[in-house]
């Protein structure tokens, strides 16, 4: 193995546990009662755009609504009680590292950058997220990427815009067929998000979602990681982990699976957290099948049958 492939396992292993706060369902329900949640990215995360002429999804899944950087005034009586009013959080998405920095201190608040791309990197997630008011003095977190990979091939946020990296991630005809296996079934009335991403979540991984017609960019009501190769025994580990936990197994066509609630750090369980189904496939190949807070919600009960439907119709293709 190359010092540059050991590197980069090291690399998987370190943020493929890492997920968009499942949490992060809660609070947008507070606010907006859309009962959805933003798709689950890992930090270096490599995501590519599957179809002309999208907008690239390593930007548009994360960035969210816009938001000045000055938080909401506080009121007389916070003043005179000596508590500092919440601030927003303000826009931190495609700033280079010290860009970033330099507006989250401005707003009161500090940054925890994760990615070895120094103060020129290019910063691609953040959490909390655009306009969430948090505490004066909050920590958010960026996770930043060497700018040259992936680079598009425009700097304009139009519609022109795509990325320029490799579609190796299987037939994506339908969005269907990724990572070495096909998913037969899926609920009716969702379509494919036309993204895809790989190595986000360990060497080799995949991953995509898909939505009913109408839903916000960047966020799904189900998405599914396929892991292979070295990123297999990642996934391994965390159901036992699991289990571990007090989680039960169930039994899928045979195969061992665990249907659980997943914390904001996947390899938790957490009440509250995103109904997530993962399983071994065969020995070189596991999967892991998320559905958003929101979306189980309206299957209420129904929400494991519908995740178990999905697993039973997923089938290797190579």
């Amino acid at each position: 193995m190359t010092l540059e492939q050991e590197l980069s396992e090291a690399m998987g292993e370190h943020v493929a546990d890492v997920r968009a706060s499942s949490l992060m369902g809660t609070k947008i329900r507070r606010r907006h009662r859309g009962r959805r949640v933003r798709v689950r990215t890992a930090g270096a995360a490599l995501v590519t755009v599957a179809v002309a002429g999208a907008v690239p999804s390593y930007l548009a899944l994360t960035e969210g609504p816009r938001a000045t950087v000055a938080g909401p005034a506080g009121t007389d009586s916070e003043a005179r009680a000596g508590i500092a009013p919440p601030v927003e959080v303000p826009r931190a998405i495609k700033m280079t590292v010290a860009e970033a920095r330099a507006v989250l201190e401005a707003a009161g608040l500090t940054a925890s950058v994760e990615g070895e791309t120094g103060e020129a990197g290019l910063v691609v997630e953040q959490t909390p997220h655009i306009g969430e008011s948090v505490p004066r003095g909050s920590t958010v977190r960026l996770v930043a990427i060497d700018p040259a990979r992936p680079a598009p091939s425009s700097t304009t946020d139009g519609p022109e815009e795509r990325m320029t990296m490799p579609q190796d991630l299987g037939d994506l005809g339908d969005g269907r067929a990724f990572g070495g296996v096909r998913f037969g079934y899926l609920p009716d009335g969702l379509e494919w998000g036309k993204w895809s991403g790989k190595n986000g979540f360990g060497t080799t991984s995949y991953t995509t979602t898909w939505q009913r017609p109408g839903l916000p960019e960047g966020e799904y009501d189900v998405q599914a990681v396929v892991y292979r190769d070295g990123a297999v025994a990642q996934l391994k580990k965390r159901m036992k982990g699991y289990e571990r936990q007090g989680a039960e197994p169930i039994t899928i066509d045979g195969r061992t699976a665990y249907l659980v609630r997943a914390g904001e750090a996947a390899s938790q369980l957490d009440e509250n957290g995103t109904l997530t189904l993962v399983w071994t496939e065969n020995r070189d190949v596991a999967v892991e099948v998320m559905m958003s807070p929101g979306y189980a919600g309206e299957f209420g009960d129904r929400a494991g049958t519908e995740m178990r439907k999905i697993a039973e119709g997923v089938e290797p293709t190579r």
